[in-house]
């Protein structure tokens, strides 16, 4: 996540905090798909 911007990586990584809440260590890995995974932003 080094390119995408400071304000995008807070949501991303309260969503993935909330994930971890919800399921626990049932969750492996999280992936970011579309215009930001490809890095069009």
């Amino acid at each position: 996540m080094k390119n995408i911007p400071d304000n995008v990586k807070k949501i991303i990584n309260e969503f993935i905090a909330e994930i971890n809440k919800m399921l626990g260590n049932r969750v492996k890995k999280v992936i970011l798909y579309g215009s930001y995974a490809r890095r069009r932003f």
